[in-house]
């Protein structure tokens, strides 16, 4: 019972950016004199309104697995659990939804200025590079330096259990 309600959630979730963007269909652009819609860019609006819902489906997904690991967390807190290394393994799964979302965001945004390829797209589309990249390499290397300090604290606690045996 728990998962499928679960499940239902997750699906309303990730399938509402979806009802929303099937609200706002993109605009069928012309190219010829006769006003007939260019396929091909019709397509490739379509092809960016999907990767723009995957990017987002993916944030959605990661909110929702952080939401409930929270949750089950802090229930675990209140009964008298040391939580430390939980909140690593959170803010690490957390943190790598948002870098493969914002990978996927990426992507959409460079199509939709190819598509239309004015100044101030291209400049949304630089600025917006380059902060989805930035704020993609911090947090990346904040994971890295996250799993290495657990790593290293494993090794410690398995020197320690290792000393107090042979003792």
């Amino acid at each position: 019972m728990r998962k499928s309600i679960l499940s239902f959630i997750i699906l309303f979730v990730c399938s509402f950016p979806l009802l929303v963007l099937g609200q706002h269909a993109p605009e069928v652009s012309t190219t010829s004199a006769h006003h007939e819609p260019n396929m091909i860019i019709t397509i490739l609006e379509w092809i960016e309104y999907a990767v723009d819902f995957v990017g987002i489906a993916i944030l959605c997904l990661g909110f929702i697995k952080g939401i409930f690991f929270f949750v089950k967390m802090e229930l675990e807190n209140l009964t008298g659990h040391d939580t430390f290394d939980e909140i690593l393994k959170l803010r690490s799964t957390l943190g790598g939804y948002i870098i493969l979302a914002l990978d996927f965001l990426i992507i959409a945004d460079i199509i939709h200025s190819v598509l239309l390829p004015t100044f101030n797209d291209l400049l949304n589309l630089g600025i917006i590079v380059v902060l989805r990249t930035a704020i993609g390499f911090f947090l990346g290397r904040e994971l890295m330096e996250l799993r290495h300090s657990h790593k290293e604290e494993e090794k410690e606690k398995q020197r320690l259990a290792k000393e107090e045996v042979a003792h």
